[in-house]
Parts: C-alpha cells; sequence; structure tokens
C-alpha cells in the first residue's frame, strides 16, 4: 500500500522530467537529433520506431535523458523548439537502388547566395544531381540560401577529405572591361608587276583611296560552334534587356562563345539577338553574373569574340535572350 502511495506521489513527477518533442513539417530523426544533441538512431531506439521508415507530422516522440550512442559529428545542441516551429532543414530520403549506399555520419553543405545545385554537386564529387535530392527529398532544383543540403557521408573512423571543385569547362576571363567597337584596318596593298615609269613609282592617291577594306580577323562561324546545340522549344523564355562584354581569349579562333547569365542553369546554350541589327550568336552559359556594381542592370555578359560577331558597338548594348 505504501509503495503505491509513493508511486502516486512521484509519478507526475517521473512524467514531467520526461522531455517529448512534437513532429513538425518535414523534420526527420537526422534534424531532431541535431536538436537535442542525439544520435538520430539513438532517438529511432530510444522510442521503439523503426529509423528507415521515418517520422510522421505531428508525431509525439521521447527525447531520452541519457545518452548510449556518440552524436553526429557535425551536430550542434539548440533549443528545443515549440510545437509552431517549422524546421526548414530538408529531410533526407530513404535510398533506392540508384542511390549511393547511406552509411556513416552525413555530410553537410550550408547554401551560399545564388548557389545552384549543379554549382554545389561539382563541389563533392563523385555526387551526381539526383543523389543530392534523394538524400534531401527535394522536390525542385530551387534553393534557398542558408539550406544544409546533405552532400555525403563520412565512414566511421574515415578522416574526413578536402574537397575540390571539378575543373568546369571554362574560358579564360580578364576583369570586365569597357568593349571597344572593333577597327577595321587596311591591307597592305598587293604588289603589281607592272613597268617602273619616273611618274608611277609612287601610288596616286586615287589609288589609295580605291583599295578594298577588310577585318583583321576573316571569321565568320554562323552564330557559334554551339549552334547545332541550341533546342528551342515553344515554351522557351524569351527576354529582353541590357549586355556587356568581357575580354577572352575563347571563341576567336574556333566560334566557342561562352557567356554569365543570373538564370539560365551553366552548360545550358542560350540564343543571343543584338537588337540592333538582328545578328545572332549562339553561347554556352559559364555560371552567374558578379554581384559587382559595374554589373548592376545586365541581363548578360558574353565573350568579347562573341559581341564582335554581334556587331557590337559601344560598353552595353540590347539583346534577346532564348533558352
Amino acid at each position: 500500500m505504501k509503495k503505491m502511495i509513493w508511486m502516486l506521489i512521484f509519478m507526475p513527477q517521473f512524467l514531467m522530467a520526461q522531455k517529448t518533442h512534437k513532429v513538425g513539417p518535414k523534420e526527420t530523426f537526422y534534424s531532431i537529433g541535431r536538436m537535442y544533441d542525439v544520435h538520430p538512431r539513438e532517438l529511432a531506439e530510444y522510442n521503439s520506431l523503426p529509423f528507415e521508415a521515418g517520422l510522421k507530422l505531428d508525431q509525439v516522440i521521447k527525447i531520452p535523458a541519457s545518452k548510449k550512442m556518440t552524436p553526429l559529428a557535425d551536430a550542434q545542441p539548440n533549443k528545443a523548439p515549440s510545437e509552431n516551429t517549422v524546421n526548414t532543414t530538408p529531410a533526407p530520403k530513404k535510398p533506392t537502388a540508384t542511390t549511393p549506399a547511406i552509411s556513416g555520419n552525413p555530410i553537410y553543405h550550408k547554401v551560399q547566395k545564388k548557389e545552384t545545385l549543379y554549382h554545389i554537386k561539382t563541389l563533392y564529387p563523385p555526387v551526381s544531381m539526383e543523389d543530392i535530392r534523394k538524400w534531401n527529398n527535394l522536390e525542385s532544383d530551387g534553393l534557398n540560401e542558408g539550406m544544409n543540403l546533405i552532400v555525403g557521408f563520412q565512414k566511421a573512423g574515415e578522416t574526413p577529405k578536402k574537397t575540390e571543385p571539378i575543373k568546369k569547362e571554362t574560358a579564360t576571363i580578364e576583369a570586365p572591361a569597357k568593349s571597344e567597337p572593333v577597327v577595321a584596318a587596311k591591307p597592305k596593298q598587293a604588289e603589281v608587276s607592272t613597268p617602273v615609269t619616273p611618274a608611277a613609282t609612287e601610288p596616286s592617291e586615287k589609288q589609295e583611296k580605291s583599295a578594298p577594306v577588310v577585318k583583321t580577323s576573316n571569321r565568320d562561324f554562323n552564330g557559334g560552334k554551339f549552334k547545332d546545340l541550341y533546342k528551342e522549344s515553344d515554351n522557351a523564355s524569351n527576354t529582353s534587356g541590357m549586355a556587356a562584354s568581357f575580354k577572352s581569349t575563347s571563341g576567336w579562333e574556333d566560334g566557342r562563345y561562352y557567356c554569365l547569365h543570373n538564370s539560365a542553369p551553366a552548360g545550358t546554350i542560350i540564343k543571343i539577338t543584338n537588337n540592333t541589327n538582328q545578328k545572332v550568336v549562339y553561347a554556352k552559359v559559364l555560371d552567374v553574373i558578379p554581384d559587382l556594381s559595374q554589373n548592376k542592370g545586365l541581363l548578360l555578359r558574353l565573350s568579347n569574340a562573341a559581341a564582335d560577331e554581334l556587331g557590337v558597338e559601344g560598353e552595353r548594348f540590347e539583346v534577346t535572350v532564348k533558352y
């Protein structure tokens, strides 16, 4: 009888001491474990839940007071969120047959300003964009600044490897400078075997003026080498705006034109039309336009070889972009 009385007295205190958490949208064992500095598998085992099945919205789970397993290496304890707190960390998706084996501690990448999914996957070879989508349960390729994405898994006892970006296909780009119009040069007048007379030893003024004028480079790439790779669909993006060029060694000899664009993903082939003379080139997107004061208001930056084929005059020029 005395035992029953003591249990009735101390049972409420025991229940109050048990810390619980109500599952919010997109929360997982990983994200909740990071909040309370608890290993996600220990969290599942403590609640007698299958780790692979994940959690359900509004499900209440218990947080262990003592820990048997070491928390994840990159976990940092946070304050317990309220029931109305929404965790924006993407939840890892259950791996399929095509997803690399998930074992060990996850490696996270914090999304920076204007960073794309394509750019992130190049930082962690041989991870693919599809792997990142599956691990983080992403329904689209849109990313928000500050998101923590799982980009791989570190095996137990393995020393973290320093990742280096894959060398992307790039053109040699110098600092943006004012675009100068191409100046046509007069070729040397061909020598003609004619009898030399004292009155004809020097070309007359009339002969000099009639000499043909041609460009210094006899290039005609008909839009560039990427023209055959361009594919235009019925719902293609069609935007007009101001453009400028950057100095590059690419394109002058091979017709490979490159550009910088904030909307089209890297690697996209886009069609660029000079609105003044309707000349067209096709260029491959390298990256986004740098966030600098001289780039304010620009829709596009393209190599000076491409600008030359467009017949550009002046520092800025109006173009129409399709992709």
